[in-house]
C-alpha cells in the first residue's frame, strides 16, 4: 500500500545533490488562466479583481522522459506527479491530484470552482506541480528518502494586486494569546521585523501577523466571508507596518527598486500613480492612511 503523501519542506532547501539532474524535468510545465487565454510558460502573474472574476486556470504538465535524469536507484514507479494548492495567507495547502510518475500522466489539469472558492478564488494562489517520492526509502547522503521529499517542482502563483504580500500569517489560539501576554479573544497582532526599505528578495516578509485561530478557521470555512473579510484585515495589517516603520523610510525619496517597500508602492498604485510622499504623507495622520488603503485594497468592493 503507498503511503500517505505528506509535504515535508516548507523552504527550497535542496541537500540531495544526487538528483540534480532531475531538477529540470518540470521547466516546461505551463499554465492557462482563461478559457479563451493563451497558455503561458510564466510562473508569477499580477492580477486585478476583474481578472478573478474570469479565472478558469488549467495547468498543462509536462516531464521530461524519467531515463534521462532518473538518479541511480529509483525507478519511475518510486515517484508521483503531485499537483497541489497553496494559499499563504490562509494557511492552506491541498494536494489535488497524483498520479505514479509510471502511469500514463495526464495532458492538463483543470482547478475547479469549488477548488477556487476554498482558496480565495484564487487570490495570492500558489499552484505547484511536484515529483515526490510515493513511500520511504532508506535514508542514503545526498538522496531523498522520505515519502513526499520532492525532486523537482514547478510553482505557478497568482497575486493580488489588491493584497500585499509583506507578511507571513500564523494562528493562536486563546492559550497562546494568554501566553504571550495577550487578552485570549485577541484577532490580530502585527510583529514588525525591520527592513521595509531594504533591498531583499521579491515577496520577502518583514513581519508576522498572529491571527485567532477561531476566527482564521472561520474565514477559511466560509468564503464568502473570507473574501469580503481579507482586504479589511489586510489594510489594518498594512498600516501597522507602514506606521511601526515609518522611521525607516520616512526620509527616502523613493524606495529601492528590489525593496518591499516599492513593491508595495507598486500594487497599491494598480488603478492610478501613487507617489512615496503621498504614502508618507497619510501615514503620518494614521486616520487618513486608513482610509487610503481601503480605497487601494478594494475594501468596499469586497462587501458583497
Amino acid at each position: 500500500m503507498i503511503a500517505t503523501w505528506h509535504r515535508t519542506e516548507p523552504r527550497e532547501v535542496r541537500p540531495f545533490f544526487q538528483i540534480q539532474n532531475a531538477e529540470d524535468s518540470l521547466r516546461s510545465c505551463r499554465i492557462k488562466l482563461f478559457k479563451d487565454g493563451d497558455i503561458s510558460d510564466e510562473t508569477s502573474f499580477d492580477l486585478d479583481e476583474i481578472d478573478f472574476q474570469e479565472l478558469d486556470p488549467v495547468i498543462f504538465p509536462s516531464v521530461v522522459n524519467p531515463k534521462t535524469w532518473l538518479p541511480s536507484g529509483f525507478r519511475a514507479s518510486d515517484l508521483e506527479l503531485v499537483f497541489m494548492a497553496t494559499h499563504p495567507f490562509l494557511k492552506r495547502s491541498d494536494v489535488l491530484a497524483s498520479v505514479p510518475l509510471s502511469d500514463t500522466l495526464p495532458t492538463e489539469w483543470t482547478i475547479s470552482s469549488e477548488t477556487l472558492s476554498r482558496f480565495a478564488g484564487g487570490r495570492n494562489l500558489k499552484l505547484t506541480i511536484a515529483i515526490c517520492l510515493r513511500r520511504d526509502r532508506e535514508p542514503l547522503p545526498g538522496s531523498p528518502f522520505v515519502v513526499g521529499h520532492w525532486l523537482a517542482q514547478k510553482t505557478f502563483f497568482l497575486k493580488s494586486r489588491a493584497t500585499p504580500t509583506l507578511f507571513d500569517l500564523r494562528t493562536r489560539t486563546d492559550e497562546e494569546w494568554i501566553a504571550a501576554q495577550f487578552p485570549p479573544k485577541t484577532l490580530f497582532f502585527v510583529e514588525y521585523a525591520g527592513g521595509i526599505a531594504e533591498e531583499g528578495e521579491e515577496d520577502m516578509y518583514v513581519a508576522r501577523v498572529y491571527v485567532h485561530i477561531d476566527a482564521h478557521n472561520r474565514l477559511v470555512s466560509s468564503a464568502n466571508l473570507g473574501d469580503a473579510f481579507q482586504p479589511f484585515l489586510a489594510a489594518e495589517i498594512v498600516l501597522s507596518i507602514l506606521t511601526e516603520s515609518l522611521s525607516e523610510w520616512k526620509d527616502l525619496e523613493a524606495p529601492p527598486p528590489t525593496s518591499p517597500l516599492a513593491t508595495l508602492l507598486q500594487q497599491l498604485s494598480k488603478n492610478s500613480p501613487m507617489a512615496l510622499d503621498t504614502l508618507r504623507n497619510a501615514v503620518i495622520t494614521p486616520g487618513r492612511a486608513r482610509a487610503l488603503l481601503q480605497d487601494r485594497l478594494a475594501v468596499v468592493q469586497a462587501i458583497k
